[in-house]
């Protein structure tokens, strides 16, 4: 429970501070990532654990990004059409390779949900790191299908923060659209 509890905190504090476009959100979610691997490890959500190491290491580098000379703090990006493509094969293709991994190496009674809510995780956090507006639409989908699972699973705050983010997320949607939005579309790079 208590670990529950600090997860939570951590984790809405790590998105308060996203949503506000302040860079303390990442040494929070460092802090959250811990905190929550934990967690998930002991309750057999094996897809979100793993998925914590990616935030993690997203983490350190969406740090990076946002720390850039050239970056300007209030600039958000727009997905174009290929972006939108490619992102959403991708997506598709993690949820199928996580359904097979999890169904064939873990004995979770939820991998669908598990490999659907990592899936979108992964994207919604890469656009974050690029602060793309489209990071929040992926948040808000991503954090009600947590609410659900987190329920089942039995996990009342976890539940309760995730219903809290998906209204975070409609609020970081529109704060972020009224910041200075730049070209429609961006590079990936890795740095």
């Amino acid at each position: 429970m208590l670990l529950d509890i600090l997860g939570t905190v951590t984790s809405l504090l790590s998105t308060y501070y996203f949503i506000r476009l302040d860079n303390k959100a990442w040494l929070m979610t460092l802090l959250a990532t811990c905190l929550n691997s934990v967690l998930y490890w002991q309750n057999g959500i094996y897809a979100d654990m793993l998925l914590e190491l990616f935030y993690f290491l997203s983490t350190c580098y969406g740090w990076y990004l946002w720390q850039k000379p050239t970056e300007q703090p209030g600039n958000i990006r727009k997905l174009s059409k290929r972006q939108w493509t490619i992102l959403l094969i991708a997506v598709i293709s993690c949820f199928i390779l996580f359904s097979i991994l999890l169904s064939t190496f873990t004995h979770s009674n939820i991998v669908l949900l598990d490999a659907l809510t990592t899936s979108l995780s992964l994207a919604a956090q890469w656009l974050i790191c690029h602060k793309a507006l489209a990071a929040w639409f992926f948040w808000l989908v991503t954090d009600s299908i947590y609410a659900y699972m987190y329920f089942h699973k039995q996990l009342p705050f976890h539940c309760l923060l995730m219903l809290v983010y998906t209204g975070m997320a409609v609020i970081g949607y529109l704060t972020w659209t009224k910041q200075k939005t730049v070209a429609q579309s961006f590079e990936w790079k890795l740095v």
